[in-house]
């Protein structure tokens, strides 16, 4: 750069004109600037270098925290592949390496966003402080009117009420020192009505609090009406529906008004107690039975290790409140599952030739689907009471274990008819392949009830995905779970 400036004056010095020193000076202005952009360029390519540099050391050691943590979580080898978590096991937000890689999610800061606010993207309204919706406060009033409206006494209703508000004011309790983001937290109650636990009539009714994350939506903040992640806890019932496919009523009623036991008095739309093989239920995971009947950790259907990061995949974890020390589900024994099979192909010989598959049949129809209908019955109950007879006592007390898709095939490959060969008794399985143990409500775990709304137990079941913002709520909620105080609500 000197030896430039050097040589331009020597140039000066020898041309005297104006008109030239003016040209020369511009000739040197362009040089100058020239040089000055080559050193910029060399200093950016020093310094990029450098930020590169610091940037693969950041890299490589949070990929070092990572395959460090999933090393920590492994599955072990050796042990049984089971989705069943407990409160040792850490949920997975409590992965420091993969707080890290959202850290701009946990950063809140601001106040929360109304609706109809401006907005770029809704990745930035993740860091926004999020709002609060009491029971009280839930957004729709009608839903409001509806909380108690299916039970029917006065006494039930005040009891479901303060059941559900101290479950509301728990559920806060757990959020103390807690900030919310990205969305509101809202919190409503519902009554279902009344169903049976065997022959124990209990109120059925539910609190609920939902995440509805905040949206931009063509550059305004909108609430999501819908949700993924949602806290319910279930009062005097088990979730079925979503513990389908470990847990579930094992038979399907198929017997019309004979379902039930005095069904000469039976009234649609009133629960009824039914006979003893439709309340039955049926479970392909023993260590769920386990918590449910221990009311010890949590149960959860994805094992830890193999939840996706950052995915909008639904995880349920379940928690089962119940009095200590009594199981709430016991097992059904062969003999008790075979007696059942007896009352039930009873109110068959009631139910099938008033059916509207029977009745609307032609007589080639019905010997087709049905066949000789009196002796396929008489030999259904034939061949249960040859087993009960012919097998000794210690035998008839083992429990019941069955595949209905496995008898469903074997009624096929002994060309059965179809609509009567419903249940018809083959054999007791072991663990194959879709065999279900069976299992009944304990009938001295429900003590005298005077009030179908008092709680006997509870189930919590927290769905979430594995987004930052959901994540948070999750781990909460479980950090903070106290146990004895959920139990304090059981009578």
């Amino acid at each position: 750069m000197k030896m430039i400036k050097l040589l331009f004056t020597l140039l000066l010095l020898v041309i005297g004109s104006n008109s030239q020193a003016q040209v020369l000076k511009k000739l040197k202005e362009k040089a100058e600037q020239a040089v000055e952009k080559k050193v910029n360029q060399t200093m950016d390519k020093t310094v990029e270098k450098a930020v590169n540099k610091t940037a693969d050391g950041v890299e490589k050691a949070v990929n070092k925290t990572v395959d460090k943590v999933t090393t920590s979580k492994a599955p072990n080898p050796d042990a049984k592949n089971s989705p069943t978590q407990n409160t040792a096991t850490k949920p997975i937000v409590d992965n420091e390496a993969f707080e890290d890689y959202r850290t701009e999610h946990f950063l809140i800061s601001g106040i929360a966003p109304q609706i109809g606010d401006p907005c770029a993207a809704k990745e930035e309204l993740q860091a926004k402080p999020g709002k609060y919706f009491t029971s009280d406060q839930y957004p729709w009033p009608l839903a409001r009117a509806e909380y108690f409206k299916k039970l029917s006494t006065t006494s039930e209703k005040a009891t479901g009420k303060q059941v559900l508000n101290q479950i509301e004011n728990l559920e806060q309790q757990s959020r103390t020192n807690f900030t919310l983001a990205g969305g509101n937290w809202e919190t409503y109650y519902s009554t279902e009505g009344y169903q049976y636990a065997g022959n124990v009539r209990l109120a059925d009714y539910r609190f609920q609090t939902a995440f509805h994350e905040y949206l931009c939506i063509r550059n305004k903040v909108e609430r999501n009406s819908e949700y993924n992640t949602v806290l319910r806890v279930y009062v005097n019932s088990l979730p079925l529906n979503t513990l389908d496919r470990y847990l579930s009523n094992a038979f399907s009623d198929n017997l019309g008004n004979y379902a039930y036991k005095d069904w000469k008095n039976f009234k649609a739309g009133i629960a009824s107690p039914k006979i003893e093989l439709l309340n039955y239920l049926s479970a392909k995971n023993q260590e769920l039975i386990e918590i449910i009947n221990s009311d010890k950790g949590f149960w959860q259907d994805v094992p830890e290790n193999e939840i996706r990061k950052n995915t909008y995949e639904h995880v349920y974890r379940y928690w089962f409140v119940k009095k200590a020390d009594v199981p709430l589900l016991l097992p059904v024994s062969r003999k008790e599952y075979l007696e059942s099979l007896l009352e039930y192909y009873d109110r068959e010989a009631l139910y099938l030739p008033k059916s509207t598959n029977y009745t609307l049949q032609s007589a080639a129809q019905r010997l087709r689907y049905f066949g000789d209908l009196p002796a396929i019955l008489a030999n259904k109950k034939a061949i249960v009471n040859k087993v009960l007879k012919e097998n000794s006592t210690e035998w008839l007390t083992k429990q019941a274990v069955v595949n209905v898709q496995e008898d469903t095939y074997l009624n096929q490959k002994q060309n059965l008819p179809e609509y009567s060969s419903d249940l018809t008794f083959h054999k007791f399985y072991d663990n194959e392949k879709d065999a279900r143990s069976l299992y009944k409500y304990n009938p001295a775990y429900f003590s005298d009830i005077q009030n179908t709304a008092t709680p006997k137990f509870m189930s919590i079941a927290f769905r979430y995905v594995s987004k930052p913002a959901h994540l948070r709520l999750i781990n909460n909620f479980t950090d903070k779970f106290d146990g004895n105080a959920w139990l304090r609500l059981i009578k």
